[in-house]
This record gives structure tokens, C-alpha cells and sequence, in this order.
């Protein structure tokens, strides 16, 4: 091979020369530079987009906040009504009226709930609506399925606020 480049004339070896250093840029070019640089401008693209994301998570954390300590001074209803009246009230409501065995208070911030024979849909339900209307937690709880199906006996005990 050494031998057929050096039979070429001056003029032929530069051209190949050149055309070979040419051939070589272009391949770096394609093959390692431009990638890269397309890569970069991903990553900055990405970046930004979760630089806003990030913001715009910190400021719906900071609502949330907001609505957690909203939904904690609303759990006793501004009627001058207790958490005992609302469990009870809103327990009878909730179609869970006939299975309301016994509601008690324990101290000032708690009530103690007895259910016999519940649904368990609507005991979901009633529940549900005490923590995101009224800002009422289930501190503690314990349920027994009954043979009946959907029917569960449940001791709850609740606590205004968090």
C-alpha cells in the first residue's frame, strides 16, 4: 500500500491527504460531536423544565399546608357544635344511623364510636367526608368482618384538628 501511495503524483497524495483529514473531522463531527452537543441541550431543556416543576411543587406544598391548618381549625363546626354532635350527626346521615351503637366522648378533643352490623361502603363514606369536610382523623380503629357480606362491627375513636 505504501508502495501505490508513493507511485501517486504530489498532487494526488495531497488530495487524498486532505480528503482522508477531512474524512476523519467529519466522522468526529458525526460521530462523537454532534451527539454530544444534542445531548447537552437535552439535559439543559430537561433541567429547566424540572427547575419549574420543582417551584411549582414547593408552591403546592405550601397550599397544602395552608389547607391542612384550615381543615384543623374547622373540625368543630362554627355553629358552637361539638365533635360529638358532628360524629353523630353526620354518622346518622350517612345511612349509618341504624348500626350507631354508642358515641362517647373521651376528653375534649376526642370520641369514642361503636358500630354494629355496617356497611362497610358507607363506613368508607362517612368516613372520607370527616376527614376532608370537617378535618375529623380516625385515631385508632378496629373492624371485624361479619359473615353478612359488606358488613363489618368497628370501634373508632376520633380526634378533632390533626
Amino acid at each position: 500500500m505504501k508502495d501505490w501511495f508513493m507511485a501517486l503524483e504530489t498532487n494526488e497524495r495531497r488530495m487524498l491527504l486532505g480528503g482522508g483529514t477531512l474524512l476523519l473531522v467529519m466522522l468526529l463531527y458525526v460521530g462523537i460531536w454532534e451527539p454530544l452537543s444534542n445531548k447537552v441541550a437535552t439535559l439543559r431543556a430537561s433541567t429547566a423544565e424540572q427547575t419549574a416543576l420543582l417551584a411549582w411543587m414547593r408552591s403546592a406544598a405550601q397550599e397544602v399546608k395552608q389547607l391542612r391548618g384550615r381543615a384543623g381549625s374547622t373540625a368543630i363546626p362554627a355553629s358552637g357544635g361539638s365533635l360529638l354532635s358532628l360524629v353523630d350527626r353526620t354518622a346518622r346521615s350517612g345511612r349509618l344511623g341504624g348500626a350507631l351503637k354508642r358515641v362517647q366522648p373521651d376528653g375534649d378533643q376526642k370520641v369514642r364510636v361503636w358500630l354494629e352490623a355496617a356497611s362497610f361502603d358507607d363506613l368508607v363514606r362517612w368516613l372520607a367526608t370527616l376527614e376532608t369536610r370537617h378535618g375529623v382523623h380516625v385515631e385508632s380503629s378496629v373492624f371485624q368482618a361479619l359473615e353478612a357480606p359488606g358488613k363489618v362491627d368497628a370501634r373508632l375513636v376520633f380526634t378533632a384538628g390533626g
